[in-house]
């Protein structure tokens, strides 16, 4: 993953954001890139991740998503409950000690102060979208870059798992213009993910982007044509338009 980044201060940071934009807007409003989600949906859903990550953290092994019982307390002040719960058990955990995680990459507690630092990003842009649909999402261009790296190690074999193989035929390189962060995805064997390699971004089409807008096209939150590609266009289509992340 790419050097430097502080996971877990980059989470205290976005856990507190979201928890001020749940507190600045209408629960019942909707989410627009959650169709069907209101805000209430949405920090319920993200509370819930809090919860059961640090469930995890604390038991090691695999645990069930808890059935929530909110009570009278606001959304915003329950979702800031639900982070502060993770954050100390993130820190009461060594991040080289082993501990389940729901992907096929080292099982080490350290994977979830990564996750739940992306899935929180993603999230406090859906939250500001729903009032500013226009507004910049602000992502830090690091953290962005860290989460596309994410999407490479974790999301392509998870998700294949889950039955939904990135088409990637050809080699397709990536490069984040703002922060110089390149990768390589390559075909492999029927039946495995792409593998994908840090450095120069090389192959049948090279595709560039902020890496903001790389991470939200990953996440189907930004139109892939905000992205350029140098190549051939079709080389790139299965990783720009198909199911690379849930």
């Amino acid at each position: 993953m790419p050097d430097g980044l502080d996971h877990l201060e980059q989470f205290e940071r976005v856990a507190a954001e979201l928890a001020e934009a749940f507190a600045a807007t209408d629960p019942a409003a909707a989410v627009p890139n959650c169709p069907g989600w209101t805000i209430a949906d949405l920090a319920l859903h993200v509370g819930t991740g809090q919860r059961w990550a640090a469930s995890i953290l604390l038991s090691g092994t695999a645990q069930r998503e808890p059935k929530v019982l909110r009570g009278t307390a606001s959304w915003s002040d329950w979702y800031a409950g639900t982070s502060a719960a993770l954050i100390a058990a993130i820190k009461a955990v060594d991040p080289d000690e082993p501990c389940w995680n729901f992907a096929p990459v080292d099982q080490y507690a350290g994977f979830w102060v990564r996750r739940r630092l992306h899935e929180t990003v993603v999230h406090l842009v859906d939250a500001r979208q729903a009032t500013a649909p226009e507004a910049d999402p602000g992502i830090p261009p690091a953290v962005a870059a860290d989460g596309v790296d994410e999407v490479f190690g974790v999301f392509l074999p998870r998700m294949l798992q889950r039955g939904f193989p990135a088409a990637v035929d050809a080699p397709v390189g990536v490069r984040a213009v703002d922060t110089g962060d390149e990768w390589t995805l390559t075909p492999t064997t029927e039946g495995q993910p792409p593998q994908f390699h840090r450095g120069e971004a090389q192959g049948a089409a090279v595709v560039f982007g902020t890496a903001q807008d790389l991470l939200l096209a990953l996440w189907r939150r930004l139109p892939a044509d905000r992205l350029t590609v140098e190549g051939d266009p079709h080389a790139a289509a299965g990783l720009l338009t198909g199911k690379v992340t849930p």
